[in-house]
């Protein structure tokens, strides 16, 4: 992947964000920067890298150190803008794997100074990889020497909480509103119904809710007719080395 590109790309994809939401590009543009400029937070990513590497080769894991959080995927960087433009007080996230999407807003809450991250996924001897993310099998299995959420540094710890077990059993357990609720567990099209419908009434009015891989089923595109939710379709820049390696 050419970061150069990427991050050209980024920046379109920042420009559609600006308008969906109504907020000037470079109060976005500012938060964006301030991410790229956070050296503390893309050692912390290269250090878990390096520990987990041993174990896990898949993904960003094929590299020994990134130089720039570009190497990452859109939807992360526009996580950590949304959470630093909102200041929400409860995330939910569903499907957690190596901790992507974890890290970058637990970062944006370290920024914050507030704010809990609340992170639901099965044990991984209980996850059926041809079910969540199909189009890539057995690459998103955590090794057995890893927990999910491996990526994860130490020090960003502090505002997460994780909860090992079935997102649709331990959504109405959620006792709190919720600000900013991410799907990426199991992209079926009826799994994403229920869990939506599930998560719908614990939403605060002005929740926001993000969804990946929303093209592997429909059930997204149901559930938003369903509603009459508009949402704001972006393709994720990372995708590259997946298809790359099909050609």
């Amino acid at each position: 992947m050419d970061p150069n590109l990427c991050k050209m790309l980024n920046h379109l994809s920042l420009e559609q964000l600006s308008g969906y939401l109504n907020i000037s590009i470079e109060k976005i543009e500012d938060y964006y920067k301030e991410l790229l400029e956070d050296e503390e937070f893309l050692k912390e990513i290269n250090e878990q890298i390096q520990s987990s590497r041993k174990f896990y080769q898949n993904a960003i894991f094929k590299h020994e150190e990134l130089d720039s959080i570009d190497w990452m995927a859109i939807q992360r960087i526009i996580l950590y803008i949304l959470v630093r433009l909102f200041k929400p007080e409860v995330c939910v996230e569903t499907g957690v794997f190596y901790g992507g999407n974890s890290c970058f807003i637990l970062n944006a809450l370290r920024r914050n100074n507030f704010g809990e991250l609340i992170s639901i996924d099965l044990p991984s001897s209980e996850i059926n990889s041809e079910e969540r993310h199909f189009l890539v099998g057995d690459q998103e299995d955590v090794p057995k020497e890893l927990d999910a959420g491996f990526l994860i540094h130490e020090s960003l710890k502090k505002r997460w909480k994780f909860i090992q077990g079935d997102s649709l059993k331990e959504i109405p357990k959620i006792e709190k509103k919720i600000d900013l609720y991410i799907h990426d567990s199991e992209h079926s099209f009826q799994f994403i119904k229920k869990e939506m419908s599930l998560i719908w009434n614990k939403l605060k009015r002005d929740a926001i809710i993000v969804a990946d891989d929303l093209d592997w089923s429909n059930g997204f595109f149901s559930f938003c007719v369903e509603r009459k939710i508009y949402p704001l379709i972006i393709t994720d820049n990372g995708n590259q080395d997946y298809a790359q390696e099909q050609e």
